[in-house]
């Protein structure tokens, strides 16, 4: 797709932690303050403010990530692994779905993970939604799962705001692409911006918005780069795009290496288990037996 002429290119996912910084708790309270400060100093609060809740936001979704690579088991780890490679956040287990789908082929699944399948299939946890391996129209489950996290902080900590029917709707059972693209929209809505059509349904953190300006409203003066340049500023976007594409915490940035299973939990329980321990003592000696007969019925022959 070709750029228009005046166009702000960012991620999805720093546009959408850019958007939420823009509309938390503590950037509403500290734009409400009645503070004389030379503008400088006021610019300078503001940026440290934005760094500090673009690495909070960021290491949400770390957690979030974490939380659903541990609800899979180690099989379905080790396939992942071999199949897709190290990055977790491109595993379909991870991307699509949620969970391990192992269960659904009729393989055996540890209790925790039953347990967690359980309480998924209720109404109250949104990643529960299973779509289709080829489904890339809605946020990852995990993704989803962070927002909800953020959306239900913000609306217990603060009073009722612009944008807060678009928060609540962010924080339902069954949000999706279109609750989170809603409060992004609106946001831009203020700015008199929008995101340029694209011709493609995909929806992917790592997709590349183009931001423009909303034409039927030009007329009011405001020049396109004058435009651009308020939206930039209010959302400091320059350092939510760059702080996003360098941190560890991005979850292109999540690597999963070998070894999986003799490091996992069940392999922990498996040697810790008295039985198992008593099975490999009686195995051992067995074998050392048979070995030791070998060799003096060799050294007897001789």
């Amino acid at each position: 797709m070709e750029s228009p002429p005046s166009c702000l290119r960012v991620t999805r996912l720093s546009l959408i932690h850019a958007v939420l910084a823009y509309v938390s708790p503590e950037l509403t309270t500290m734009s409400c303050l009645p503070l004389m400060l030379p503008i400088e100093i006021r610019f300078r609060i503001l940026t440290h403010l934005h760094l500090a809740l673009s690495a909070s936001l960021l290491g949400s979704l770390n957690h979030s990530l974490q939380s659903a690579l541990d609800d899979l088991c180690d099989r379905c780890k080790a396939y992942n692994l071999h199949v897709y490679g190290p990055n977790v956040s491109d595993w379909p287990e991870i991307r699509v779905t949620g969970g391990c789908w192992c269960a659904k082929i009729g393989g055996h699944q540890r209790p925790e993970i039953a347990r967690a399948r359980d309480r998924w299939n209720s109404d109250a946890c949104v990643d529960a939604k299973i779509r289709s391996p080829l489904a890339d129209y809605d946020p990852p489950p995990y993704f989803i799962f962070h927002l909800r996290q953020v959306g239900a902080t913000y609306l217990s900590t603060t009073s009722p705001s612009l944008y807060t029917r678009e928060i609540e709707a962010m924080v339902t059972s069954r949000a999706g692409a279109k609750e989170v693209d809603a409060l992004v929209w609106k946001v831009l809505r203020h700015f008199q911006c929008c995101v340029a059509p694209s011709k493609t349904r995909a929806w992917k953190l790592e997709d590349e918005l183009c931001i423009i300006p909303i034409s039927e409203r030009l007329s009011e003066g405001s020049s396109d780069d004058e435009i651009l340049c308020a939206l930039q500023l209010a959302l400091d976007l320059n350092r939510h795009r760059d702080f996003v594409s360098h941190s560890k915490l991005n979850p292109r940035n999540m690597m999963l290496t070998p070894p999986l299973i003799s490091n996992s939990p069940d392999s922990r329980r498996l040697y810790s288990n008295p039985r198992s321990r008593n099975i490999s003592l009686i195995c051992g000696v067995a074998v050392a037996c048979v070995l030791f007969s070998i060799r003096y019925g060799s050294l007897a022959a001789w």
